[in-house]
């Protein structure tokens, strides 16, 4: 039966951080949306359990002045590179693997070490959905797309619905694709995916269940208010479901 380490949350294959590019796509198994934030402003570092991990890693985020910073690093396998460059940062962006991690590649706080998230096997990094959105003199709607994943390679999610765990801010809404496994986008992600609808409601995913190995893309709206002031603030996805 599904497990809750079966269900992943992947990002799509554009993820976007202007208003003029591709938004949404097909699923994108190699890169998450899911990571701690960091609690409090500090220095980066990465490291392997795998020697064989030299692979180049870079690494988003932006300072407490709101400035955006990124640094591009080769790994050192087991042994911790710090991304000095960067400097203090005050929160947590992206971060990028150039080839497949061998082995898992821990992103972490430099004091602690707190960890960030851990890129695992195979896989190449995890990212905020929405980077570097900002406000204007009028209210300002942003889409982006990820997809819950049943991993299993056998079991079902029966009944599966996607839900909204969290959204302190009250900015968020969701819909879900039409179908599993699809692979629509939009021009820009200031571009609303046509006929679906954007609320805070439980979502029941098409077909009643999640299907092993299926994934149902989500749709997210960022709504941000005329001069809407800066914030620093984590949405929450979840799927629930039961299984035999």
């Amino acid at each position: 039966m599904p497990q809750a380490s079966d269900l992943v949350a992947y990002a799509s294959a554009n993820m976007p951080d202007t208003d003029s590019a591709t938004s949404g796509g097909a699923i994108d198994t190699k890169r998450r949306i899911d990571f701690t934030q960091m609690a409090a402003n500090d220095t980066i570092e990465a490291v392997s359990t795998s020697a064989s991990d030299t692979q180049n890693l870079t690494i988003e985020a932006r300072k407490a002045d709101g400035s955006v910073v990124s640094e591009t690093k080769a790994l050192a396998g087991t042994t911790a590179v710090s991304f000095s460059t960067l400097g203090t940062v005050e929160r947590f962006l992206k971060a990028d693997l150039a080839s497949d991690a061998v082995g898992t590649v821990t992103v972490r706080r430099t004091t602690g070490p707190t960890t960030i998230r851990q890129i695992p096997p195979g896989e190449r990094g995890f990212m905020m959905v929405f980077r570097k959105c900002a406000s204007s003199g009028a209210q300002e709607d942003f889409y982006g797309k990820l997809f819950w994943k049943n991993t299993h390679g056998s079991q079902a999610l029966l009944v599966a619905l996607v839900k909204q765990s969290a959204d302190p801010q009250g900015k968020v809404t969701h819909a879900l694709a039409t179908a599993v496994d699809d692979s629509g986008s939009v021009t820009n992600r200031k571009t609303a995916p046509g006929g679906l609808t954007f609320d805070d409601t439980d979502k029941a995913v098409p077909g009643t269940d999640l299907g092993a190995t299926k994934a149902i893309g989500v749709w997210l709206r960022l709504r941000l208010a005329a001069n809407d002031p800066a914030f620093r603030d984590s949405y929450t996805s979840e799927i629930a479901g039961t299984s035999v």
